[in-house]
């Protein structure tokens, strides 16, 4: 199971992004990413596609999952209900990661129970 963010674990940062012009001023070993409800998400998610940039897209419904997952982000970040996202992600074969943004540590081993790919702490995230 991925876990990103925790002290002891080393990684990727994760940048928020906004705008197209954000990408090209991003790290290369960075994980950019953005909200599916974004106003240029879809630009944003073509652009990184198009680009070959590792990127991420929080998602909060099943409808923004499979409208996002067309673009082929290396992860998908979820809040609530974790698992539902995570058996989307299995059934239809999805390369993307299911990350499961969590508060605590505590979380991690709910993660794995459920079989989640991943989690990323909250605070990692900037969130």
């Amino acid at each position: 199971m991925l876990v990103f963010g925790h002290p002891q674990i080393p990684t990727s940062p994760f940048v928020r992004l906004q705008e197209i012009a954000q990408v090209a001023q991003s790290l290369a070993s960075a994980i950019v990413y953005f909200h599916a409800t974004d106003k240029n998400a879809f630009e944003l998610s073509a652009h990184c596609s198009q680009n070959g940039v590792k990127y991420a897209v929080s998602v909060a419904s099943p409808l923004e999952w499979a409208l996002m997952s067309n673009f082929k982000p290396s992860y998908i970040l979820v809040e609530e209900e974790p698992k539902t996202y995570q058996n989307l992600a299995d059934d239809y074969l999805s390369d993307a990661r299911i990350l499961w943004v969590i508060d605590s540590h505590i979380q991690i081993e709910q993660a794995l129970k459920i079989r989640m790919d991943g989690v990323v702490f909250r605070a990692f995230l900037g969130l």
